[in-house]
Formats: C-alpha cells, structure tokens, sequence
C-alpha cells in the first residue's frame, strides 16, 4: 500500500467530508491504482477556505458538533481510500460543462481520484510524513490493515506447509467505510 501526507483539513475531509479529489502540481502516482493511506501532515494548510467543504460541513451535520473537526491527528494515518484514476484538469478528462471533474478539483491541477474512504477505527496510527506517494510494509486485507512481518508470526517456524493464513503479517488496525 502507498502513503500520502495530506494536510489538514484536506486529510480530513478525504476520510470523512466527501473529498473525491486530491490536487497536485504534478502527477505522483505515475501508473499506481490501487490503496492509499491518507497521513495527516504536521503542517496545517493556509488559505484552506473551500465553498466544498463548507457545503459538506452542513449536509453532514458536522458542522453543529465540531465547526473543525479536523483539529486532531498530526502525524498519524486516520484511514485509507482507492486511488482510482489520475488526470490533469487541463486534459479534458474532467468532462463535465464547467470542465470539472469533482467540486473539489481545482484549475490547471493533476487530480487524483480518489473512492472508498474508510476510517480507522479506534486510534490513528503514528506514522512519519513524508513527499509523494510513498511505499510502506502496511497493506489493507479486507476492513484490516496489515503490516508484513520479519518472519513466521504462526509459530511453524521453518515448516512451510503448517503456516497458518496470514503467517508473516500483523493486524495493525481495523477499517470501516465511511457513509457518504
């Protein structure tokens, strides 16, 4: 799986508020598709004011419990999505009349599309941030994220066919999908 340091309250509102599209200035993910774990940046993002968000703040209600919800989790991955698509807004791809793709798109941009958005539930995992799309041991295996091991964690030891399912891997955390 792949890691993506997001600041806040983008990160949050890919996990929780509906936010379809990731921008970048250029395209990261070159050929990948597949899982990404949505990391929350150290550094908050300037100018975050967004008429989407806001828009998704009152459809959900979050606004009347916590206007900012996303005050929390710096340095942690708080859930995963599917990057299922990258293209530049520029490129026609976007296809509708005012040439966006998502509200959240933004002109001249690399849109990474993203779908799925499951939370980790319980405590976010502590994770160190990073550039890019970056690789990591951790993997998702049904509503659980994974994280390959140094060797044999069933206890067969150098008998490969005793392994039990799942032998090398850790659960890290538990997922749930995110009503939309």
């Amino acid at each position: 799986m792949r890691i993506l340091t997001v600041r806040q309250p983008w990160a949050w509102a890919i996990i929780h508020g509906g936010k379809d599209i990731e921008n970048r200035t250029r395209n990261i993910a070159g050929g990948y598709r597949g899982p990404v774990a949505i990391h929350v940046g150290l550094a908050y993002a300037h100018g975050w004011q967004s008429d989407a968000l806001a828009r998704e703040m009152n459809r959900s209600g979050a606004a009347h419990e916590d206007p900012q919800p996303w005050h929390a989790n710096a340095g942690h991955i708080i859930g995963v999505v599917d990057l299922v698509d990258v293209h530049h807004e520029s490129a026609g791809s976007c296809g509708d009349s005012a040439g966006m793709c998502s509200d959240w798109g933004e002109p001249g941009a690399h849109h990474l599309v993203l779908a799925n958005p499951r939370a980790i539930v319980g405590d976010p995992i502590p994770w160190l941030g990073g550039l890019g799309l970056r690789r990591s041991r951790l993997d998702v295996y049904g509503d659980s994220i994974i994280e390959r091991a140094e060797g044999c964690t069933c206890g067969a030891g150098r008998i490969s066919y005793q392994h039990e399912p799942m032998c090398g891997f850790e659960l890290v955390s538990h997922l749930t999908a995110v009503a939309r």
